[in-house]
């Protein structure tokens, strides 16, 4: 199944068009590395670089699975992935977690022995961060007629989507990160990457989910059948958006305040939130566990609680 949807997707990277781009981003590990070689990055750290930029490398959860897609598995070796995963989680234990460079080099090299051969000039897609996932919020809020602070502050808070404005303005930024058009629906190749891939038969149950809601939604309403197609066929097993939440499960919240926004993320009660404020000239970030977290004017205080 996972080398299917690696061919799968290394074969639609290829049939990407000018009017499917709007902000995807495609990019080759050998495009990635002429970038990371623009930085004077020291030898044993490009492997790290490389993935980062791929957003593959995370110094704190390790290599995504779908790091994969930049190699060409072999369909009659079944065992490939479990060997790399197997040889990644060997690796991590003998290194130590501030060896970030030698961890993702050695990670490279597992999915380079065991996972397939290699191919640096094919672009795959990458997916966005957080902080681009807000640009396009705010983007699509705006073309679309809402651009004021009270507007913003009621399409944020929205995360079940019960406004048509919500669910308008979520289409358009499916649209725009390349996960969803109205003629083909969800784009699961890309829904793979962004989600860090799929347990198996999650594509059926996908498709199954998808044909359901085009009969069920009236053709006419686009926008909530994008909505429900994101959160009733994919959301409820992964994470797909930052104005989803799920449970009791706050992924990100953004509060609104002039020219400055503030990105929380959590996961649940009593763990770790961590809080970034972007402003014109300069950027705050803290992270804490265990503790109320208040902002008063121009200063940032963290309550501990016992």
């Amino acid at each position: 199944m996972v080398q299917f949807v690696i061919l799968l997707i290394t074969h639609l990277a290829q049939l990407v068009t000018a009017a499917d781009r709007h902000k995807i981003v495609y990019k080759s590990l050998q495009e990635a590395n002429k970038e990371c070689s623009l930085y004077n990055v020291p030898g044993g750290c490009l492997p790290r670089c490389v993935t980062q930029i791929t957003r593959d490398w995370n110094d704190t959860v390790g290599m995504s699975p779908v790091y994969g897609r930049f190699f060409q598995p072999d369909p009659n070796d079944p065992c490939s992935n479990n060997r790399t995963e197997r040889c990644i989680e060997s690796k991590s234990s003998l290194i130590p977690p501030k060896k970030t460079c030698l961890r993702a080099s050695e990670s490279v090299q597992c999915f380079m022995d065991h996972y397939g051969e290699i191919n640096m000039t094919a672009p795959q897609f990458v997916r966005f961060t957080k902080l681009q996932d807000v640009q396009l919020i705010f983007e699509c809020a705006a073309m679309l007629g809402y651009s004021s602070k009270e507007q913003l502050d009621a399409l944020l808070r929205d995360s079940e989507f019960k406004r048509q404005e919500t669910r308008c303005v979520f289409r358009c930024v499916m649209i725009r990160s390349g996960l969803y058009s109205d003629s083909e629906g969800l784009n699961m190749p890309r829904y793979y990457v962004l989600c860090g891939g799929y347990e198996d038969g999650f594509y059926q149950q996908a498709a199954e989910c998808s044909a359901r809601l085009r009969k069920e939604v009236p053709c006419d309403d686009k926008c909530t059948l994008a909505q429900r197609m994101a959160n009733e066929c994919i959301g409820v097993d992964y994470e797909t958006s930052i104005m989803q939440s799920k449970g009791n499960t706050v992924n990100t919240i953004y509060a609104i305040q002039g020219s400055e926004v503030y990105n929380i993320d959590g996961q649940n009660a009593n763990s770790n939130v961590a809080l970034t404020s972007v402003q014109r000239d300069k950027t705050i970030n803290i992270e804490n566990t265990n503790s109320d977290l208040n902002k008063f004017g121009d200063t940032i205080n963290v309550d501990n609680q016992p």
